[in-house]
């Protein structure tokens, strides 16, 4: 089976390619460049490199978040735009669900931290592949509160835990991968995706929306001004 695996869930965003045997091909890129510049120029290179065409794809598997709120829309409507216009399976995976995958050999809790600004978080805590602590917004105080409440290691992943590593560091029981391991990879979001599919999960390419934990600082802003402009 082949999957394209599509993340633009941070800034640091790409495209991989997966079938039976594993890794096809993956593009990972971390400059400041918009996904809308440079998601479909990967894909068009991966699929080049691969000799196939998008027709050769079977299914796409895409991050819907959380994240950035601009990225999420653009790898979303990517995605839905893919499966719909191609009839092929579309797979949508949370970014938590995506590196619990991707560390999934690591004994003890597995914590994605994604920035939300403001020494604020999202997370998802899972052990032994389970989720522990459903997804939450959240201070960095909240999560170095409950990591000194666990006996186990606590391994740090994600935008979130790069950018607080020092931070989080002064915890006695946390882990933190290589930096090259903070970041998410398409190829595990495309390899999650196929294991999802033999277990007959896959998304309506219709109804698959990004998934936010909440409002972006513009909605806020506007039902701010309309309140105002209704008194």
């Amino acid at each position: 089976m082949r999957v394209l695996g599509i993340d633009t869930s941070t800034m640091t965003g790409g495209a991989a390619l997966t079938d039976d045997r594993g890794l096809v091909g993956e593009y990972v890129l971390n400059i400041r460049t918009t996904h809308s510049e440079r998601l479909l120029p990967a894909i068009a290179q991966i699929l080049t490199d691969a000799a196939i065409d998008m027709e050769a794809i079977d299914a796409i598997a895409v991050v819907t978040g959380p994240g950035s709120f601009t990225g999420l829309r653009i790898g979303v409507a990517t995605a839905k735009g893919f499966a719909y216009a191609l009839d092929k399976q579309l797979i949508g995976i949370t970014t938590f669900q995506a590196f619990a995958w991707q560390h999934q050999v690591f004994s003890g809790f597995i914590c994605p931290l994604i920035d939300a600004k403001r020494a604020d978080v999202y997370l998802e805590i899972f052990l032994h592949g389970q989720s522990v602590q459903k997804p939450k917004y959240c201070s960095l105080e909240w999560v170095q509160n409950w990591c000194r409440e666990q006996s186990q290691p606590v391994l740090f992943v994600g935008d979130g835990a790069f950018v607080h590593k020092e931070t989080l560091a002064d915890l006695n029981n946390a882990v933190f991968p290589s930096n090259e391991g903070m970041v998410l990879h398409a190829s595990s979001v495309a390899t999650l995706g196929a294991e999802l599919l033999t277990q007959g999960i896959s998304s309506d390419p219709f109804g698959l929306k990004p998934f936010y934990l909440r409002r972006s600082s513009a909605e806020y802003l506007h039902d701010k001004v309309r309140d105002t402009d209704d008194r």
